[in-house]
């Protein structure tokens, strides 16, 4: 299957058995717009196969594609530690499931992206191995990205990507009412930059929920989680029974990222 028609098959075949009800009846805290989707692609690159020709095709091509397109935040990081380096992650801001679909679409039928993608497949070896690609429901609680300022930065944040697995789709609703209740402000107070939280609805290692932090450097993100562990309104939750159990959360990953000079979100 052409690359370009992956992300449009893989939308259609996950809205046709997708239900969700995360966070059902609750109150969106932040405004009654309806809950964002992201979509997360992650690039395998090869040294010895020229990876600064993705970022420019990402920069001058894609990117600008899918704004045209109409999609929201588009955030472009390198991959510092805790996935296959090197790699080039994009997240994707859709305001609906429908929109996503929408994007893909249009984005397939865009001539002057055509041109340029032709141009870049057709110039030897691609640059890159292979991509994947998830899809998240933002949670109730965050219900869209959240851009940290950027003025007077002189260089791009540390951003952590994190993921958590849970042994059942019930564990799962239970770690996600606790961010919805509680953590996202926790997270808040503590110094964290929130800027998405979302439950994969299409991707791998079903069922998890992931998230996007920032911070000024490795020694803030150090003293931040600090600041965390001996929070007391999080000393105060962690052991209520609903959410203490070993299923909430059976697995963690995590990495850390860097904003490329095109991110929206640095």
């Amino acid at each position: 299957m052409n690359r370009r028609n992956i992300l449009k098959a893989s939308l259609a075949a996950g809205m046709a058995g997708f239900v969700s009800d995360s966070g059902a009846g609750m109150t969106n805290n932040m405004n009654a717009e309806a809950n964002h989707y992201y979509e997360l692609r992650t690039y395998d690159l090869r040294n010895d196969l020229q990876p600064a020709r993705t970022s420019e095709y990402f920069e001058k091509h894609l990117i600008p594609a899918l704004k045209r397109a109409g999609v929201g935040t588009v955030g472009a990081f390198s991959v510092m530690a805790g996935q296959r380096t090197p790699a080039l992650v994009l997240l994707i801001d859709y305001r609906s499931m429908a929109e996503a679909q929408t994007v893909s679409e249009r984005v397939v039928g865009d001539k002057e992206l055509s041109a340029a993608t032709q141009a870049f497949e057709g110039a030897g070896q691609l640059p890159y191995v292979r991509y994947e690609s998830s899809l998240f429901r933002a949670f109730d609680g965050h219900p869209r990205p959240e851009l940290p300022p950027t003025e007077g930065r002189r260089s791009g944040r540390l951003f952590e990507l994190r993921t958590y697995e849970s042994r059942t789709p019930t564990s799962l609703r239970s770690k996600i009412d606790m961010f919805n209740q509680e953590e996202i402000k926790i997270f808040r107070d503590c110094g964290f930059a929130n800027i998405f939280f979302g439950e994969m609805v299409i991707g791998q290692r079903m069922p998890n929920l992931t998230y996007l932090i920032g911070f000024d450097d490795m020694a803030a993100r150090d003293k931040s989680w600090d600041a965390f562990r001996v929070n007391p309104d999080w000393l105060r939750i962690k052991g209520r029974k609903e959410w203490a159990d070993a299923e909430v959360v059976s697995n963690i990953t995590s990495s850390y990222l860097r904003p490329t000079p095109f991110s929206q979100i640095r």
